[in-house]
């Protein structure tokens, strides 16, 4: 996935232009996160849950929770069909997710990267001084 172009450096914007391409912008609408299958095994709604509180969902679209609720159903698929397991399918699962930026490692691919929040408001304030020289 490319950058997008306000994140190009200089060459990458020429590059960009050299090739004649374009971006077009259109408006980020509020997403509508659907309501979860109640009936979902344990691991199913982890991932759920789990990508709902990850910091990459602040990135979400409707269009990206509904892929999220197809993964998930698929992951429930599995668990239903038993003792089988299939590593292919699995792959599968594993490809959408990380689409999804589900992994640290899925987000870093494409130079995102998530903060922790500070654990308090010195440590916090510390850290502006150092940043900006004002300590």
């Amino acid at each position: 996935m490319p950058n997008r172009t306000e994140d190009l450096t200089p060459a990458g914007e020429r590059k960009r232009k050299q090739r004649g391409t374009t971006t077009v912008r259109g408006k980020s609408n509020p997403a509508t996160v659907p309501v979860p299958d109640p009936e979902w095994s344990k691991a199913a709604r982890m991932v759920w849950d789990s990508m709902l509180e990850s910091g990459g969902a602040a990135y979400f679209e409707s269009s990206d929770y509904a892929v999220l609720y197809i993964v998930c159903d698929q992951i429930e698929h599995l668990y239903q069909q038993g003792g089988r397991r299939s590593p292919e399918y699995l792959r599968v699962i594993m490809q959408a997710l990380g689409a999804l930026l589900a992994t640290e490692g899925d987000r870093r691919k494409l130079h995102i990267e998530l903060q922790k929040a500070p654990d308090d408001e010195e440590d916090f304030l510390a850290g502006l001084d150092d940043l900006f020289g004002t300590g």
